[in-house]
């Protein structure tokens, strides 16, 4: 009996609220002042309960479709985050268990008790994943101490596919007239060289800021503004990594460079790609590139890009404001043209011979050509490659570190174009569990949340080493404003629908935002829907002094302390309004999680009745013995609730037991005195 009462227990969900449920999403949108940098931790929909562990996130095995890089297994060690969401302090040790049963793989570890809000990883050993196999991760939770069941289960499925090594594509926007790229580009300059092997980098030189006569910039102008429309660009210096991920000034910080560098090239790419270059004539490069896609990225709108690349660009005497006279991986001309040529993302090989003449300004023996596949839809760069050439080493010059700088940048470019988001044919997930909270330490994005970014420029990204104050972690949302030169853009980030919310519940987030100077300023807004997502409701709008949380800094803001986040709370009842109760007839059976859960002595139990039945409620203890009948007789349909006191009982964990017709549910509760 008991182990029927404990797979009843696991097999029906828990239902929050005992109101009329809603589903409620959040619109967080940014306006753009290119001012100081603003983080978002910890979105809570619903009142905390006292002890409840959940289980957050799988940190490092990607949902959907991932590509190894020319292996056949993946061997990690799964990671998974557990949060303390109660409101008190755990007090015994909880077992996490993982499954994966398509390999057989089943494991538990053991992790300590957790403070009201505190986060563990959950550490298992290495695992080894054969890649093209679809595969289905569950992990959960045992805990007799834990009070809601319906977050202690997590299932992902991932599928593993062996594609091609992928080289990092470096683009850059730069001018010979910035004394920001002045500032930044030496360093940027060495980590290209030293880590040249497996980064095709280019570099678009601009016409601003002013004067803006870059002799580069005027040998095609053409070309470089296509570019610089095709990223929105309207300042230097920006680097782009595999056209998605920005590097962040400045570029003295390592972690800047090689965080983005590293992620782009960890994975596989689903194209093989490759270049060969020959002079053909003293004034002629023939390039061959060869494209194999082994698998179909269909309807991406994929661009072959092909660039002819001068590594070193000598002048005599220095030149701009920023007093260099040397520039490296200089972008000469692309072909035919910035549009490049289409792809179908049919599987198989396609070769292309592109010939190219050699302007009597470059130097022959420092050419060399890059090719890259990019989709359209989102500007995904899936792999590149290079032809040989001479390497030209960047010599070490000692200089002292420089103040951080913002980006030189122009007010007048405002770009209109628009992305839409990128399909992938063979994309998997069926996650199936999410919760009434998001504390951004999983994968990013969130399952379920999205964001609109109309210009395609910076934008929304997890950070880690900062964190709110409301639930423990090492991550949250940030929005770099201080990097963001696109005055007056607006970003949204949609959450997920949160389910099972009620008009007694609060919502509650954290945010830490530093003015910059009080001409930049910044504007977050926060809106509600109840309709799921057809209209919205403002419940949070500030701006520059108004939004900041710390004293006003220059230089990139980050929260070191608790002092320097703020709390918003909103109650729903506000936008959600009451419901009578015994008016609202539901549509199954149901039996609920007693509130609250442990409990001293008194606790309520919840059921539901879609029609008039009759009811039995019984109290056993972990052997089965019958303890106590709470109802025993006909009830009408609706929803009811029933007291139960505790107090001539020993403390301890109690299965109660809902029969009506032929419905029963079983759930645990426990007393401690």
């Amino acid at each position: 009996m008991l182990l029927f009462f404990m797979a009843a227990s696991f097999l029906f969900p828990y239902n929050l609220s005992l109101q009329a449920r809603k589903g409620v999403m959040l619109q967080f949108v940014t306006y753009n002042g290119f001012g100081n940098n603003l983080y978002i931790d910890n979105v809570v929909m619903g009142n905390r309960v006292n002890f409840d562990l959940a289980v957050t996130s799988f940190n490092n095995i990607q949902r959907d479709t991932t590509f190894l890089p020319g292996t056949n297994t993946y061997d990690v060690s799964p990671e998974i985050t557990i949060t303390n969401i109660g409101l008190y302090n755990g007090s015994e040790s909880t077992k996490v268990f993982l499954r994966i049963s398509e390999i057989g793989y089943m494991d538990s570890v053991t992790i300590p008790p957790l403070a009201s809000g505190e986060i563990s990883y959950a550490e298992f050993p290495v695992v080894t994943i054969p890649a093209n196999q679809r595969i289905t991760l569950t992990t959960y939770l045992s805990s007799t101490a834990d009070s809601t069941e319906m977050n202690d289960t997590a299932r992902q499925t991932s599928l593993f596919l062996t594609g091609a090594s992928r080289n990092a594509l470096l683009e850059e926007f730069t001018s010979s007239t910035s004394p920001s790229c002045g500032t930044n580009n030496l360093f940027l300059d060495t980590f290209i060289n030293n880590n040249f092997n497996k980064i095709s980098s280019i570099k678009y030189h601009v016409g601003f800021p002013p004067p803006g006569i870059d002799s580069m910039y005027l040998f095609d102008t053409v070309m470089v503004e296509e570019r610089r429309a095709y990223y929105f660009s309207n300042s230097v210096p920006v680097s782009i990594i595999n056209g998605r991920d920005r590097i962040l000034l400045p570029y003295y910080v390592d972690s800047n460079l090689f965080i983005p560098y590293e992620r782009g090239i960890e994975e596989g790419s689903p194209i093989e790609l490759s270049v060969t270059s020959t002079q053909v004539a003293p004034d002629t490069i023939e390039s061959v590139v060869n494209v194999n896609f082994l698998y179909p990225l269909l309807n991406n709108n994929l661009k072959l890009r092909v660039a002819a690349v001068e590594r070193q660009v000598l002048y005599p005497n220095s030149i701009g404001a920023s007093g260099d006279s040397v520039f490296y991986d200089v972008c000469r001309r692309m072909y035919p043209d910035a549009n490049g040529y289409p792809l179908t993302g049919n599987t198989g090989s396609q070769q292309f011979v592109i010939r190219f003449h050699i302007d009597t300004l470059w130097k022959d023996t420092s050419i060399y050509t890059v090719a890259f596949i990019q989709s359209d839809v989102d500007r995904t760069v899936y792999n590149s490659a290079k032809s040989d050439t001479m390497i030209v080493n960047i010599q070490n010059v000692n200089i002292p570190m420089p103040k951080t700088a913002k980006p030189d940048f122009e007010y007048k470019y405002k770009p209109v174009r628009k992305l839409s988001t990128l399909s992938y044919s063979l994309a998997l997930d069926d996650t199936v569990s999410y919760f009434n909270y998001e504390n951004f330490e999983g994968l990013f994005l969130p399952k379920g949340w999205r964001i609109n970014n109309i210009d395609g420029f910076l934008t929304y990204e997890k950070i880690t080493g900062v964190n709110g104050v409301t639930l423990g972690g090492f991550s949250s949302v940030k929005m770099p404003f201080f990097d963001y030169a696109n005055i007056g853009e607006k970003d949204t980030l949609f959450s997920v629908i949160f389910d099972s919310v009620s008009t007694y519940d609060t919502l509650t987030f954290d945010w830490a935002y530093a003015v910059y100077l009080s001409t930049f300023s910044d504007t977050l807004e926060v809106n509600i829907s109840v309709d799921g997502g057809n209209t919205f409701t403002n419940i949070f709008r500030k701006g520059g002094y108004q939004l900041a949380s710390a004293n006003s800094t220059t230089l990139p803001f980050a929260p070191v302390n608790a002092q320097q986040w703020r709390t918003f709370r909103y109650s729903l009842s506000d936008v959600i309004p009451p419901d009578n109760s015994q008016n609202i007839i539901p549509g199954s059976f149901s039996l609920e999680q007693n509130y609250p859960n442990p409990f001293n002595p008194a606790t309520t139990i919840g059921y539901r009745l879609p029609k008039n039945s009759f009811v039995s409620i019984n109290i056993y203890d972990l052997t089965g013995r019958h303890m106590l009948t709470l109802v025993n007789e006909n009830k009408p349909a609706g929803t009811h609730e029933i007291s139960f006191n505790a107090s001539s009982f020993s403390s301890g964990v109690y299965f109660y037991v809902l029969k009506a017709g032929d419905f029963t549910q079983a759930r645990k509760l426990v007393f401690l005195k």
